[in-house]
């Protein structure tokens, strides 16, 4: 059984995802299939009615989906790194200041921005691996880094300045 939240527009909703092809999105249980047709068009049944959809990868880590013409953009992500992005969220916002520290003990995979680079919202900063998970850690707001404190391959606790944002 794997368990998600997706995201769209300024809702959440709880998806959970069974081996026997039983989804259940915000309590309502479905039988789904998913074929794949190419790169990025699937074929998706659910209880038994076709859907043509086709998705992208967005350049923020979201994805794209059009689905009967109609396009919405998703965040998908595991409990693990909502609580995570909701833990680091919080933190911005009660501290007031441009200090990123890492929402939980992990060992710094990736750093994929630099000192000087320009970023936005919810761009992707930092790969952390913690409890053999890699979770994603985004921009909680938009400035210029001034200054990174960690290197790929250290491992940091939780509430470690990572990174400095003006």
């Amino acid at each position: 059984m794997n368990e998600f939240i997706v995201s769209i527009d300024d809702r959440k909703y709880p998806v959970i995802i069974n081996e026997a092809g039983l989804i259940e999105i915000d309590g309502r249980k479905i039988k789904a299939e998913l074929s794949q047709i190419n790169n990025c068009a699937f074929l998706l049944k659910l209880d038994e009615k076709p859907y043509e959809i086709v998705c992208h990868k967005l350049d923020n880590g979201n994805y794209g989906f059009l689905l009967e013409g109609w396009f919405f953009e998703t965040t998908v992500r595991t409990k693990l790194q909502e609580t995570a992005a909701e833990l680091m969220n919080n933190k911005m916002k009660e501290s007031h200041k441009s200090v990123f520290k890492s929402p939980m003990p992990g060992l710094v995979l990736k750093i994929k921005k630099q000192k000087g680079d320009s970023v936005k919202i919810g761009e992707p900063l930092i790969i952390l691996e913690a409890m053999k998970m890699e979770n994603e850690l985004r921009s909680p707001s938009e400035g210029t880094i001034t200054s990174i404190n960690v290197t790929e391959g250290l491992s940091v606790e939780k509430d470690a300045i990572i990174l400095t944002i003006e």
